[in-house]
């Protein structure tokens, strides 16, 4: 199956370019009453700037896109349920 943006009607996400965290559709800054971010907004915004800073290969990441576009994107499905085991018996151990 051909997965494409116009197929599934998402789209890609944009970085943001003014670092501040916007509420559903009003296009202002997510806040309580008092004026004070919430905390989830002030939570956002260290998830922003946690991966705003990321370090990836962007040669990789544009190699994958361009297989998922033209649907020749294999995924291992061995290798996806073995590190799913993997973390969820890490999960499993922090638990206890």
């Amino acid at each position: 199956m051909k997965v494409t943006p116009s197929s599934n009607g998402v789209r890609p996400l944009a970085p943001s370019t003014t670092g501040s965290v916007r509420g559903a559709g009003s296009g202002k800054a997510a806040s309580s009453s008092a004026g004070a971010p919430s905390a989830d907004a002030a939570r956002l915004s260290a998830l922003e700037a946690q991966f705003s800073q990321a370090d990836f290969n962007v040669g990789k990441v544009n190699e994958i896109t361009a297989a998922v576009a033209s649907g020749s994107y294999k995924v291992n499905a061995g290798a996806v349920a073995d590190k799913l085991i993997a973390s969820a018996a890490s999960l499993a151990r922090a638990k206890n």
